[in-house]
């Protein structure tokens, strides 16, 4: 178990340095499905509340054969911004809706977020590490132990 786990943040660490060259841009988004990477009509990109650009854990490929994190995230003041990268460029997907933003005592970050659908999520900094943001289907911490995915997990890139 603990090599799965070890080779699972070796994995994450050499993709983010590999894949992790943004810039925020404005862009026109399309609506769609559920979920929180899913595709929704978006509002505005604001100013951000969290510095730098973010990657899920979970991988994806591109047509190239090139393999890239499923999503790049970055923060707004009022959206979380989901995206992908285009030559080394932040280029926005979908917005979800920022609910609650706290920053923690312990100098991390909680950030409870819901879509478009009403899927209510959380993100919340680990406590072994402040480049990492955990996330929880829910907003109720007595059920993150149950809702946590490592997958939509968020590593910092930049």
């Amino acid at each position: 178990m603990k090599k799965i786990v070890v080779t699972a943040l070796v994995l994450i660490m050499v993709i983010g340095t590999v894949g992790c060259g943004a810039k925020k841009e404005d862009a026109a988004i399309i609506g769609g499905a559920d979920g929180p990477t899913s595709i929704f009509l978006a509002s505005k990109v604001s100013d951000p509340v969290v510095s730098g650009t973010w990657q899920t854990a979970s991988i994806g490929y591109e047509t190239d054969g090139d393999m890239q994190p499923e999503y790049y995230v970055q923060f707004g003041d009022a959206e979380i911004i989901y995206g992908h990268m285009e030559n080394n460029d932040f280029v926005p997907d979908h917005f979800d809706s920022i609910s609650l933003f706290e920053e923690l005592k312990t100098g991390g970050y909680k950030i409870k977020a819901e879509s478009d659908n009403g899927v209510q999520y959380t993100y919340q900094s680990s406590e072994e590490d402040a480049d990492i943001l955990e996330y929880y289907e829910t907003w109720n911490e007595d059920e993150f132990s149950e809702k946590y995915s490592g997958g939509a997990s968020l590593s910092r890139c930049d």
